[in-house]
């Protein structure tokens, strides 16, 4: 019995030696390296990305993949390989004349590498700043909010001023909207509205003198190191920071929701020193009855100037209405609502429990204002009280003298 089990496990044995013997030996691993990996780019022209690698079998396939970090599409490249080789070194250029990227966007990108003998690596992430390097930027920064301002047009006084301004608006905001803060809040200041208006046209984008870029957490905007700057900082950063703020609470879809009365009008009530124009405008629309509908500003309000100033006044009066009315729990319900899907009329029956209309009529009677014997009444009531007060404390005195 025992010799019978020697015999099946040596047979056992020798099958395995002659199965090992005569299997095909495996190829070796073959290994890809990546021995350079970097990016160049010329603002609003051209983005050259350059890739060595070498492996122990020929590279015969190269893709590239880029995107921003905000951004769901992802620009996918084959990269030709004329000659498979074990090293290789290329270079990919990226013409942004007729696809630009998002101006001040973190850009992403990775490479994949194949090789004959089956092997693929797929590189880590890298990540650069897409600036406009046509200038050289210096920085301040601040608690979650970063300056960033065109050297040579000011000095640290301008920076800190503008950093001030814009974490006194991230304050407020996060008081009323209890919102996160975008991370990071990044703000460009350019020395010129040309300058401004260069950068925006050629990466592709509408221009004006101030900007937010809610999804990449930026705002641009053209304030001069000239005399009175600290007045247009604390217009124009508070209104684009309140954009921002707006779009960390209600998040990219419900952003699109919420109305421009809404969206506009809490920025514009929000700036610091309130502009002039507005308010001549809407007294001017009043007394002549050309005040525009609510729910024309439910969109992008016209590009006609003078239709422009009023729809900004309007939407900042029917806001500071609200908040009078319904407080900042108002504001936020409203601005919930819509996040939430509703429509620019439902969303206000949902969070202020009044119909759209009513809402409207209800600001309209806010700005009328009293008669004039209501309104010199109330201004000399006082004065009048304290004369028959001390008429009636005189009056027994003079009755005395007289009986005297």
């Amino acid at each position: 019995m025992r010799t019978l089990r020697t015999d099946l496990a040596v047979i056992a044995l020798l099958s395995a030696f002659v199965t090992a013997l005569f299997a095909p030996t495996p190829a070796a691993a073959s290994s890809i390296d990546v021995t350079r990996n970097s990016v160049e780019y010329s603002f609003a022209q051209q983005v050259t990305f350059t890739l060595e690698a070498t492996s122990d079998a020929k590279i015969s396939q190269v893709y590239l993949f880029f995107r921003a970090t905000q951004d769901e599409k992802t620009e996918k490249t084959r990269i030709p390989v004329e000659e498979p080789s074990r090293e290789l070194a290329l270079t990919h250029v990226h013409d942004m004349r007729g696809h630009p990227l998002p101006p001040f966007a973190d850009i992403i990108f990775w490479w994949q590498i194949e090789d004959t003998a089956g092997n693929q690596l797929k590189t880590a992430p890298e990540q650069f700043k897409y600036v406009d390097n046509r200038f050289r930027w210096q920085r301040l920064k601040g608690d979650r909010v970063t300056i960033h301002w065109i050297a040579g047009q000011g000095d640290p006084v301008f920076a800190q001023t503008a950093l001030d301004i814009a974490q006194a608006s991230v304050k407020e905001n996060q008081a009323e909207l209890q919102a996160p803060v975008p991370d990071p809040l990044d703000i460009f200041i350019y020395d010129s509205e040309r300058n401004l208006e260069a950068a925006m046209v050629l990466t592709g984008r509408d221009w004006v003198g101030g900007q937010a870029h809610p999804e990449l957490g930026v705002v641009v905007m053209a304030t001069p190191a000239e005399q009175g700057y600290s007045s247009r900082m604390k217009r124009y950063l508070p209104h684009e920071i309140t954009h921002l703020m707006i779009y960390e609470m209600v998040e990219p879809e419900g952003y699109r929701n919420v109305p421009d009365w809404l969206n506009e009008g809490l920025a514009t009530e929000n700036e610091q020193l309130p502009t002039p124009e507005y308010a001549l405008a809407l007294e001017e629309a009043r007394e002549g009855g050309n005040l525009l509908p609510l729910e024309e500003l439910c969109v992008p309000f016209s590009p006609d100037p003078r239709t422009a100033i009023l729809s900004y006044a309007q939407s900042a009066s029917v806001v500071a209405f609200i908040r009078e009315t319904y407080g900042a729990e108002g504001i936020r319900n409203l601005l919930s609502a819509y996040a939430n899907g509703a429509s620019c009329r439902s969303g206000v029956e949902e969070a202020l429990g009044i119909t759209f209309n009513k809402l409207e009529s209800n600001w309209r009677v806010s700005l009328t204002p009293q008669a004039g014997w209501r309104t010199l009444a109330d201004q000399i009531g006082v004065w009048v009280g304290l004369w028959l007060v001390s008429l009636l404390v005189a009056l027994p005195m003079i009755g005395g003298l007289r009986r005297r």
